[in-house]
């Protein structure tokens, strides 16, 4: 009690000998994915087409979102709105960075090429930036089956807060904005995954560098359609930061 506790982590990190995702090779063979991602905030998905992409040497496939609706369930979530959501934009995108199109290839190089030729058409669409004029009847909808962009809307109360209130001496009232934000820890999101399908059914091995695995099986097996027994994930000794980003695997 009272004493300075010595770090046991640091012996190994200072030394080299840390363990992260990046060090493991667990599956020979492992295919590359590059993301292709939306340039735009709010845009409408006319057309994708892969044709070049996946003509480039190397190019394992280039997944589009016409293929992602056919094969994956939407993601679960926690909202009762009706916002589907997939790990890539499929009628539209919502936000600057969203996945449109995966590129599967041998190398990074030849996955980083391919993507550069995958060819979007966007119909571009409104946009709102603030939140309180999103919340007005006028403002675009982000999920038309929502009709609305208040998708959650939630009150908490403990006790008596209007006899507190009453009762006090002195009320201070205030309102108060907070701005989206991101953490950026040093070490990026990394995943490898191993599906096979021995003839029982698939079975997906997924290493990944997230914290909470355990709150994520029901999150990949809605969205695979597999069973949770059918799913391994695995966690790699060292984590390069988190700040709590790491808690979810979604892109």
């Amino acid at each position: 009690m009272g004493q300075p506790l010595a770090r046991l982590e640091d012996p190994p990190l200072l030394t080299g000998k840390g363990e992260f995702l990046d060090d493991l090779d667990p599956i020979p063979g492992t295919l590359v994915a590059t993301v292709v991602r939306s340039p735009h905030p709010h845009a409408r998905i006319v057309s994708v087409d892969l044709e070049a992409a996946r003509a480039v040497l190397g190019v394992a496939c280039v997944i589009c979102p016409e293929e992602v609706l056919e094969t994956l369930r939407p993601f679960p979530l926690s909202l009762q709105a009706p916002t589907p959501y997939y790990p890539v934009g499929t009628d539209k995108v919502r936000y600057v960075g969203e996945p449109v199109a995966v590129v599967v290839a041998g190398d990074r190089y030849a996955a980083e090429d391919a993507a550069e030729l995958v060819n979007i058409e966007y119909e571009l669409l409104s946009t709102v930036v603030d939140t309180k004029k999103a919340m007005e009847e006028s403002a675009p909808v982000l999920h038309e089956a929502a009709g609305s962009n208040v998708v959650s809307d939630r009150s908490f109360s403990y006790g008596d807060p209007e006899t507190a209130f009453a009762e006090a001496s002195r009320v201070i009232e205030a309102e108060y904005s907070f701005p989206r934000y991101s953490s950026t820890p040093m070490e990026c999101f990394s995943v490898i995954a191993h599906w096979e399908d021995l003839g029982s059914g698939p079975e997906v091995t997924a290493y990944s560098n997230f914290h909470g695995p355990f709150s994520m099986v029901p999150v990949l097996t809605g969205a695979l359609g597999i069973s949770p027994s059918r799913l391994r994930l695995v966690v790699p000794k060292d984590i390069g930061g988190s700040f709590g980003i790491k808690a979810g695997i979604y892109p």
